[in-house]
């Protein structure tokens, strides 16, 4: 019985960190864009509360069987941080719906980024990319098709999730940028795609292998690997915006 409640108790300190740090966030803009072949993506827009003329800005996106408001734990450190934020729902997802449909997910990406520079205060050269599982390999994928993308940072990534593929894009076509990978042990797929990407990279690679065996945006969920998380992931982005 006292085993029940300690665990009891644990559950709620998560659910009510993750409800605060939802409540923190001031309301989104609810956007809509067309897709390629027609599909309206839908998305959450927040802006940062900073003075600052030009704001640097990232691209979320979710993990499968995920929507984009799994993001809720880290968005107010990124607009306190001075970040504009854009959380989208990936086809075959949430509000955006449709199928799934992997290869169009990736030019799903390009949509965004290009949507998120033409907003009012966004640095167009300041614009980064961040996912969890599928969502980090578009996040890897995407940014390394994009020129001005500045870095991209894979919570749990994969060698191959659904076909999406980011190790050529790490490899080669981020070898003037950065990547920040992230993934725990236990989660021996992502841990394993971790280390090969490290090991092929020719840019600048960040990692962090952590004990445990949570996955993508799972992570956030322990205040534990949360409150040692969300900094790096600020910091990483602080550091590599351009000057």
């Amino acid at each position: 019985m006292v085993r029940l409640i300690r665990m009891l108790s644990v559950v709620m300190i998560v659910v009510m960190a993750v409800t605060a740090a939802a409540q923190d966030a001031p309301a989104p803009q609810a956007v809509q864009v067309e897709a390629s072949d027609g599909l309206a993506l839908v998305g959450d827009y927040f802006v940062s509360p900073s003075d600052a003329e030009a704001r640097p800005a990232v691209l979320l996106m979710h993990m499968y069987g995920s929507e984009r408001g799994s993001w809720s734990p880290v968005i107010p450190a990124l607009l306190e941080a001075g970040y504009d934020v854009l959380a989208v729902d990936l086809r075959g997802h949430g509000d955006t719906g449709g199928a799934e449909d992997w290869e169009l997910a990736v030019g799903d990406v390009q949509v965004w980024l290009d949507w998120l520079r033409a907003q009012p205060g966004v640095r167009a050269e300041a614009v980064s990319t961040m996912g969890a599982s599928v969502g980090s390999n578009l996040a890897l994928v995407g940014c390394a098709n994009d020129a001005q993308c500045v870095t991209a940072i894979a919570l749990s990534p994969g060698l191959d999730f659904y076909g999406v593929k980011p190790e050529t894009s790490v490899s080669e076509r981020l070898r003037d940028r950065s990547a920040l990978l992230l993934a725990t042990q236990a989660d021996t797929e992502s841990a394993e795609a971790v280390r090969q990407m490290v090991m092929t990279a020719q840019g600048e690679i960040g990692a962090r292998i952590w004990t445990g065996a949570t996955h993508g945006t799972t992570m956030f969920t322990s205040p534990r690997m949360r409150n040692r998380l969300i900094p790096i992931i600020v910091g990483w982005l602080d550091e590599h915006q351009p000057r």
